[in-house]
């Protein structure tokens, strides 16, 4: 009869261990996956800041994108996330930067386009001149973008390059100083106060 009872003691134990482990392993499943997110959208963070503006953000975002099927891959991140997630990241993310391009001024956007060439240590005017031939920016735009949005971002493009190529010197284009202008002179005080 001992023999009986310590086999019912441990089969309850059992099943009882077996329980809590079946939670805990719930648990950092749950945990595991959150984290593989977390660590998808930290590296995305990471690479992103280590690029040199949003002209570089969104050519690396568009070379993620399979131009076959529209689907974006990092081999580097497939161990932190299924196919379906990283794809959605990037492909959100790379609509994200390309909106914030959108709100872009002509001037911004020529900053922004001669940084960028600036970071690739190019020539400008060669870069500008390549751009302006090839256009390779009809391949940063993603997907499923309205019409107008598309044509918006190909105009404002093709101006920023215009001014890069015409007016390279325009005082416009430098950065802007780290002070804010100076105030405007003394207001013209009337003589003859009333």
């Amino acid at each position: 009869m001992e023999v009986w009872d310590r086999v019912k003691t441990f089969a309850g134990s059992f099943s009882q261990l077996k329980t809590v482990l079946q939670g805990s392993l719930l648990r950092s499943t749950v945990s595991r996956d959150m984290l593989r997110g977390d660590s998808l959208s930290r590296y995305l963070s990471q690479a992103l800041s280590s690029l040199s503006g949003p002209l570089a953000s969104l050519t690396f975002l568009a070379s993620m994108r399979d131009h076959y099927n529209g689907r974006y891959l990092h081999e580097g991140w497939a161990s932190f996330g299924s196919p379906a997630e990283v794809h959605e990241m990037l492909r959100s993310t790379h609509v994200a930067v390309f909106e914030s391009l959108l709100g872009l001024s002509v001037i911004d956007l020529a900053r922004a386009l001669r940084s960028h060439i600036l970071s690739l240590a190019e020539e400008e005017a060669r870069a500008v001149a390549l751009w302006r031939e090839l256009e390779p920016y009809y391949e940063m735009i993603p997907e499923g973008c309205s019409p107008l949005a598309r044509k918006l971002f190909i105009s404002q493009l093709q101006l920023a390059l215009e001014v890069l190529a015409l007016a390279p010197e325009w005082s416009c284009l430098q950065p802007p100083g780290a002070w804010p202008p100076p105030p405007p002179g003394p207001l013209y005080l009337h003589p003859y106060p009333n």
